[in-house]
């Protein structure tokens, strides 16, 4: 019935992007002025959800021939990509990436477009399943992603499942991923892919290059892969009983490993801290598969016919919610259910692209839930118990609508994967210095980068999951870090600021081919404090902001502080990215 899958581990994920249309992002919002409070709810509402599509699922998924590039990072556990051997490139010309996540092979693919040669250091020694947390895009982020790699958003468009009145769409991480990663590994020349290797420490005191060690991520000494051959399949061992430390140098370290941040933590930035939020999430299939196997179920014993009987109840009771991706009906609002004080249910569905397939989550904000609930319906026993009690008390329409809510709660848990259902997700951010604050720990103006170290995405600012800006900022911290550092190789090739003349022309294959190694150390250390002090303003209030919606939401609230006018104005500038 279901295939028990890996736990998901990722503390609250960054969720992002949209599909965007070529008619402005102000118009479109303009024109739909009568519609502003329930896109603004649809953006509030999509907090976390979680995927975890197994291949046994019928997704029906466009992988862009992923499946071949996962094989091939999977065939090495040392390094993918062309040649690992550092001594042959220039320490100018070379960057370390920490991090093999969206943000990671986001910021490589930027930065190998201006000539670095980059390398990521992954601490997983494998991708995994294909599961996780979806994205909500939006058209900040699409537009970000674009400009990192349009050949990387191309098979994206029409992959999403669009929401009503929005130009969002939402994805399985995976998809993104997927597509960022295809990319890279066809940029070989200039990308080196190392898995299995985690951050240790960083040396920025040599004038030259910037040192990073990594040593080896603990796991059994050999893997098994199987290669596919003309005979089928045959299994290969791959031994990873290799040195034990690595080095690289480079000109630049990008710390790009997420809310739990090793590079972070060298810097002796503050590390991220709980929001109080716990969640509960998985994915459900409402198709039934077992169909063809009715008739193995005369010898089967009553607990299991029972078993089957409840699983084909449930699926019955919730097939009427696949029909839209954020259904409002009952005590529904599109796609969520607010339980009690505490606690928020959300149904997506993805069926128009994925059939039968709907995610849940249950968010909980109730004082030490993650101690005190071991279960989603430990979390919605008092609500789901009061529905109960009151069943014979009243016969009015809401109190019917209660009953029906109650039912399609337990249907959801009826049919999840049982390991879904016993993991929660305590939910962490990481703060920003004040507006009013000169300087952070390391004396910068930035989020904490410092030297020739940078951070980016959730390691530098992860932030509440209550409008899919998270994953947005990532996108575009790849952005605004490329151009700044396009801007450094147009000042050292001009011998100058590449902006004291308007009419002064760079010739961009020039730049990208030749000038990178006329970088020096303070030209990247003035890079590093450009970036993220011009990026710190705009980041601080999307955060703000998207804090400010997760509490309302909690509370019922699911509409915007703002004006209608100034959430129309507020969207358009968020829209608009970078």
């Amino acid at each position: 019935r279901h295939k028990h899958q890996t736990r998901q581990t990722s503390a609250e994920s960054s969720i992002s992007s949209s599909n965007t249309s070529a008619t402005s992002i102000v118009d479109n919002y303009r024109l739909n002025m009568i519609n502003c409070h329930s896109i603004a709810v649809t953006i509030v509402l999509l907090l976390p959800l979680c995927m975890s599509w197994s291949s046994s699922m019928k997704t029906g998924t466009n992988n862009n021939n992923c499946d071949l590039a996962l094989a091939m990072t999977a065939r090495s556990s040392r390094v993918i990509g062309g040649g690992g051997d550092n001594d042959k490139h220039e320490n100018q010309k070379q960057i370390i990436v920490v991090g093999g996540g969206l943000a990671g092979l986001s910021v490589s693919l930027a930065l190998a477009t201006l000539g670095y040669r980059v390398q990521i250091v992954e601490r997983r020694h494998d991708w995994g399943q294909r599961k996780g947390g979806t994205y909500l895009m939006q058209p900040n982020a699409i537009r970000a992603l674009e400009k990192v790699c349009q050949e990387a958003m191309d098979p994206l468009y029409d992959m999403g499942v669009p929401v009503p009145h929005s130009d969002c769409k939402m994805y399985a991480w995976w998809m993104v991923r997927d597509s960022l990663l295809q990319q890279v590994l066809l940029r070989k020349n200039n990308i080196s892919l190392h898995m299995g290797w985690s951050f240790s420490n960083v040396e920025d005191d040599h004038p030259d290059f910037i040192k990073a060690r990594f040593t080896r991520t603990k796991q059994t000494q050999t893997q098994i892969q199987e290669d596919d051959d003309d005979d089928g399949k045959n299994t290969q061992m791959i031994d990873n009983d290799a040195e034990d430390v690595l080095d690289l140098t480079g000109t630049l370290l990008v710390g790009a490993d997420g809310v739990h941040s090793a590079v972070r933590a060298s810097l002796n930035l503050a590390p991220a801290t709980h929001t109080g939020s716990v969640c509960w999430r998985g994915s459900i299939s409402i198709i039934d598969d077992n169909d063809d196997n009715d008739n193995d179920n005369d010898n089967d014993d009553d607990n299991a016919i029972d078993n089957n009987n409840n699983i084909k109840n449930a699926q019955k009771l919730l097939a009427p919610l696949l029909t839209s991706p954020l259904l409002t009906t009952g005590k529904m609002v599109m796609g969520y259910i607010k339980c009690d004080q505490y606690c928020v249910v959300g149904l997506k569905s993805f069926h128009s692209k994925y059939p039968g397939v709907m995610t849940w989550t249950v968010n909980t904000r109730e004082p030490d839930a993650a101690v005190k609930f071991s279960h989603p319906r430990d979390a919605l026993g008092a609500y789901l118990d009061s529905i109960t009690k009151n069943d014979n008390d009243n016969d009015d329409d809401d109190d019917d609508d209660n009953k029906k809510t109650a039912s399609l709660i337990e249907a959801v848990f009826e049919l999840a994967d049982p390991e879904e259902l016993h993991h929660s997700l305590p939910f962490v951010t990481i703060a920003l210095p004040e507006e009013n604050q000169d300087a952070n720990v390391n004396g910068t103006t930035g989020w904490g980068g410092t030297g020739r170290v940078t951070l980016i995405g959730d390691a530098a600012h992860a932030m509440r999951s209550a409008g899919g800006q998270g994953g947005a900022m990532a996108f575009e911290d790849c952005v605004v870090l490329a151009r700044i550092l396009e801007q450094t190789q147009a000042q050292a090739s001009c011998g100058g600021n590449a902006n004291d003349n308007d009419n002064d022309t760079v010739d961009e294959d020039d730049v990208h081919a030749s000038n990178v190694h006329h970088t020096t150390r303070a030209s990247i250390e003035t890079a590093v404090q450009e970036f993220e002090s011009s990026r710190l303003p705009r980041v601080r209030t999307i955060w703000n902001d998207q804090w400010e919606r997760a509490e309302r939401a909690y509370k019922g609230d699911f509409t915007s502080s703002r004006t209608v006018a100034d959430e129309l104005d507020y969207q358009a500038w968020v829209d608009k990215g970078v």
